[in-house]
């Protein structure tokens, strides 16, 4: 569970600094984010069986899952100003 969750924080703060729009997402919302998305993406693979614990795809998800979600969220929200 902490391993996942600090994936989530590294790839959110990366998915931040590497959006093709720039730094449109907060620093909070990115680390929040980047966990949320690692734990869904883990977990919900787990719970399907698309892999077992100590799998090298359950972490790919999860970079995958906090990297996607953060995207989106950079993507989506609506911007001010």
């Amino acid at each position: 569970m902490l391993g996942t969750l600090i994936v989530g924080l590294l790839v959110g703060l990366a998915a931040r600094q590497m959006h093709p729009a720039g730094k449109v997402v907060s620093l909070p919302a990115a680390l929040v984010l980047g966990m949320a998305g690692a734990a869904m993406a883990f977990y919900g693979g787990r719970a399907l069986p698309l892999f077992i614990d100590g799998q090298l795809s359950g972490w790919l998800a999860a970079i995958a899952g906090s990297a996607v979600l953060v995207g989106l969220w950079g993507t989506l929200r609506p911007r001010h100003g």
